[in-house]
């Protein structure tokens, strides 16, 4: 069970780290109200260093896709950028939608087993071998999907 955690834990950071390089790609050639893509190209950037950090700390290595997905961000920028304004937010929201629902799906699953170790330690009284998924994971998730509702509500 602790490999089976360590792994979807892994495989969940390395899919957002590749994910965000792709909006943080996105957001850095797309063009629109300035003062609102300058917060969210701070915010990505943030998420992307913070993310990264996590990578390093545990040993991992970046997603084999993560450099394509930034490079798609920017083409996909550049195109969003050349069509009106009305389909590029349709495009921005069709695409907020898509990566809400997996980032609430990501959370859904890392609680339950954060939940299930919790439950387990408590059962045998004595903490696991491992501590994934962390408290740092589950809260940058949170962060991550409040932020994304709040765009989509925008």
């Amino acid at each position: 069970m602790q490999k089976d955690i360590e792994k979807n834990v892994a495989f969940i950071l390395k899919d957002l780290h590749a994910r965000e390089s792709m909006r943080l790609g996105w957001y850095r050639q797309w063009y629109g109200a300035e003062d609102r893509l300058r917060t969210l190209r701070e915010r990505k950037a943030s998420h992307q260093a913070f993310l990264h950090q996590l990578l390093r700390t545990r040993n991992l290595t970046p997603a084999w896709y993560a450099r394509l997905y930034y490079y798609l961000g920017h083409f996909s920028g550049i195109a969003t950028a050349i069509l009106p304004d009305t389909c590029g937010k349709r495009i921005e929201n069709t695409l907020e939608f898509w990566i809400l629902q997996r980032y609430r799906r990501y959370f859904k699953r890392l609680e339950l087993d954060a939940h299930i170790r919790s439950m387990i330690e408590a059962m045998q009284m004595r903490k696991l071998h491992h501590n994934e998924p962390g408290g740092d994971i589950l809260s940058l998730l949170k962060q991550l999907i409040q932020e994304q509702e709040k765009l989509r509500n925008a």
